[in-house]
């Protein structure tokens, strides 16, 4: 036997939530009688009779009392089916490719990632960390984020965060070393040399107008800002790195800013994607970081 029809069944449920056939026929928005219409049919296609009815009363039979059970279920069933398929429609959903530095990321991404899962359940998640420019268009990354001065490209670009490079070294080391009071004293210190970029090798330094570039020398270069803070943390010299990366080290007292009226020049953090359209779940995954950094 085949199931009955499903406006049969709702005008069935209907009847027996609301006691009554003219109720039923209000809350389904047709008569009386088309109501009892869809009754009597679906009784005749179940051969059973499922109400028992007077002109003063109506009751459920046992039959009609098990079928309302699973039926009543089986709707609720349905609409949970269709409010999880609207909300599929609101939620950003499918694969999403984000590319960010590692020191970066490690410090500004990765924490709240957890968090962004469990609010954005229906996305799944690629992120690339790299200190290298990774190619947007040929590595598939649907969104980028990167530090300092951005080039000009075919890319669209966008600045979420204000950002320069700024003198940090850790407070034994200042212990040991003492802290540089002029720009030349810095010839005198350890310095830790990052070899990622121009100016890691030179560093170029502003205040009040004034440039001025100098040479840094120390025992140990490397090519990795997260190496970079993890050694100047450590003690190991002074270190000329942007600010956001060194942000949560100078928050915990494991760094220390040196002659702070001297930094880079003002550059940022940047959203950098290959299209003006951006999807949703990239929308949604910049907007709930910029909130988190913003708190």
């Amino acid at each position: 036997m085949n199931p009955p029809s499903l406006h049969l069944v709702q005008a069935f449920i209907a009847v027996v939530e609301h006691n009554s056939f003219a109720r039923a026929a209000d809350a389904l928005g047709i008569t009386p009688s088309s109501v009892s219409r869809f009754i009597k049919t679906l009784e005749q296609h179940l051969g059973t009779t499922l109400l028992n009815r007077t002109t003063r009363a109506m009751s459920l039979t046992e039959t009609g009392k098990r079928y309302f059970s699973e039926c009543n279920q089986a709707l609720v069933q349905l609409r949970n089916a269709a409010e999880m398929v609207r909300d599929e429609q609101k939620l950003p959903y499918g694969s999403l490719v984000v590319s960010a530095p590692i020191a970066f990321g490690h410090t500004h991404v990765v924490p709240y990632l957890a968090e962004f899962l469990a609010a954005y359940p229906l996305v799944q998640l690629d992120l690339r960390l790299s200190d290298d420019y990774a190619d947007l268009i040929t590595d598939g990354i649907m969104l980028a984020l990167r530090i300092g001065r951005m080039k000009d490209s075919s890319l669209v670009a966008h600045k979420i965060l204000a950002n320069r490079r700024i003198l940090v070294a850790a407070p034994a080391y200042i212990d040991r070393r003492g802290a540089p009071t002029t720009l030349e004293d810095l010839y005198q210190h350890e310095c830790i040399v990052s070899s990622a970029s121009q100016d890691g090798m030179l560093w170029r330094l502003f205040s009040a107008g004034e440039e001025r570039t100098l040479a840094p020398k120390g025992p140990i270069k490397v090519n990795n800002a997260d190496a970079a803070r993890r050694l100047c943390i450590d003690g190991l010299g002074i270190a000329f790195h942007s600010a956001v990366t060194m942000e949560a080290a100078l928050h915990s007292g494991d760094l220390v800013q040196v002659l702070p009226r001297w930094t880079g020049r003002e550059t940022g953090v940047y959203c950098v994607r290959p299209t003006r359209r951006i999807g949703p779940a990239a929308k949604a995954f910049l907007e709930f970081l910029t909130s988190c950094w913003q708190r």
